[in-house]
């Protein structure tokens, strides 16, 4: 169900795809959260499950794909 997670790692936020791997690091969980939606516009145009890792704290966030205007 989750292909992508944010995992906070040394004071960066990284951005990993399950089959990818690592596919970049963000200063906040923000821009990490927008690269995930702008990542689902090349993958798919469904919303992704993305799972968010702070320290051994886990949440789940829903990122949609951005509208096209």
């Amino acid at each position: 169900m989750f292909d992508l997670a944010v995992v906070a790692k040394r004071g960066r936020w990284v951005l990993v795809d399950d089959d990818a791997g690592e596919l970049g690091d963000f200063a906040s969980r923000a821009e990490a959260l927008r690269a995930a939606a702008d990542y689902e516009t090349y993958v798919g145009e469904e919303p992704r499950h993305v799972l968010i890792q702070e320290g051994d704290e886990w949440e789940e966030t829903v990122v949609e794909p951005p509208i096209l205007q």
